[in-house]
């Protein structure tokens, strides 16, 4: 996907606001066909209560009713303190089950994803759906940039979450 592909999928994601994107009808009606054909579709959104973001996924939280519904959501913030305090140990090759955290130009991260193999990521879109894609076939707002970290377990970051916050 190339930079203009990369900026027209941000426009489509980000219609309405986003929330077209985040709940189920609308997503399938008004957003799902005009989706470019690479990426494929692993899980529609979930209805708000049981809904998450791109981080939750990441730290296989997406079934723990405290992160569901916009409990607890982990944002950027709490991503920069697990990597300033070394808790995520970056890793330097694209390898299946790596984490990659997107990073837009002005240094903040974007979103995170789960490497399948040295091209692709699976991921949750925000509050959209879960989709497989080639690393690069994102939205241009996501950033250029990424960084990839070893796999950590849901309850280490569960239990750094709540000493964070």
């Amino acid at each position: 996907m190339d930079k203009l592909e990369r900026e027209e999928l941000t426009k489509i994601i980000e219609q309405e606001g986003g929330n077209y994107w985040w709940k189920k009808d609308t997503f399938v009606e008004k957003i799902q066909p005009y989706l470019p054909k690479s990426l494929e579709i692993i899980s529609l959104p979930p209805e708000y209560e049981n809904n998450y973001n791109c981080f939750v996924y990441v730290f296989g939280l997406e079934n723990d009713t405290e992160f569901l519904g916009g409990k607890n959501p982990i944002q950027k913030e709490f991503i920069r303190y697990l990597m300033l305090w070394n808790f995520l140990e970056k890793e330097n090759t694209l390898q299946k089950g790596g984490i990659i955290f997107y990073i837009d130009n002005d240094d903040n991260i974007t979103h995170g994803g789960i490497l399948v193999d040295d091209q692709h990521v699976i991921s949750k879109w925000m509050w959209g759906p879960v989709i497989k894609n080639k690393i690069m076939d994102v939205p241009l707002s996501f950033g250029d940039t990424y960084l990839i970290y070893k796999p950590v377990s849901p309850e280490f970051v569960k239990q750094k979450y709540f000493e964070y916050k």
